[in-house]
């Protein structure tokens, strides 16, 4: 059975516990270990969203959310997501750090065993020494994006964007068919990318709201 646990509030303890079964069912809510609700139709009740009140009169609302690109649970308490659930912001731009630091390892790591091994296919895709630099520069994107700036996670967009037409560029003049799985997965990360970016916004309006003052850049 699947598990995950939420504070209620920035800072605080993990007090809201939801688990569920394979394909959702026996969805099960708990607060400070006494039973909020439970979500029987599993898959199909939860798109449509259900909602549980919680003892100091707020309203607790979860909504499993898919899209073409993207699957979530959102847990949302008077509107505002859970602080470590899917649609906080500042989760939204954490993951997308922690993605751009394993592209990073990866790209690193190809180059490497590019370079030690003799490999027709490898040579192929014009790896090595390349694909070593391209991780160091996502690592330093990733970096960035951790401390929430924009300006990096826009860096990292064109990055890749560039990188997709480049490969299609390199495909197409060789006469070959471009790795359909590769540009597909270049997509979602440019996907991901655009709503790290958006939820770094998100989060400097709340910090401006909460302090008066301007967003940093």
């Amino acid at each position: 059975m699947a598990k995950k646990t939420f504070a209620l509030e920035p800072g605080g303890p993990q007090r809201l516990v939801l688990s569920w079964g394979m394909f959702w069912k026996n969805f099960q809510a708990t607060l400070d270990g006494k039973p909020l609700g439970t979500v029987t139709g599993g898959q199909k009740e939860l798109k449509k969203g259900v909602e549980f009140p919680l003892p100091d009169g707020s309203t607790l609302h979860i909504q499993f959310v898919q899209s073409f690109m993207n699957a979530e649970l959102r847990v949302m308490r008077n509107g505002v997501p859970l602080p470590g659930s899917a649609s906080d912001p500042e989760q939204r731009v954490r993951s997308m750090a922690y993605l751009l630091y394993f592209l990073a390892g990866f790209n690193t790591l190809v180059g490497v065993v590019a370079m030690l091994i003799n490999s027709e296919i490898l040579e192929s895709m014009e790896l090595g020494l390349g694909s070593i630099i391209f991780g160091g520069l996502v690592a330093v994107l990733g970096f960035f994006t951790y401390r929430r700036s924009r300006v990096a996670m826009v860096l990292a967009i064109l990055l890749y964007a560039a990188d997709g037409l480049y490969t299609l560029a390199t495909y197409g003049g060789s006469g070959r068919s471009p790795p359909t799985f590769g540009i597909l997965f270049r997509i979602y990360i440019i996907y991901a990318m655009v709503q790290a970016v958006k939820a770094a916004g998100e989060l400097s309006r709340q910090e401006e709201r909460s302090t008066g003052l301007s967003p940093s850049p």
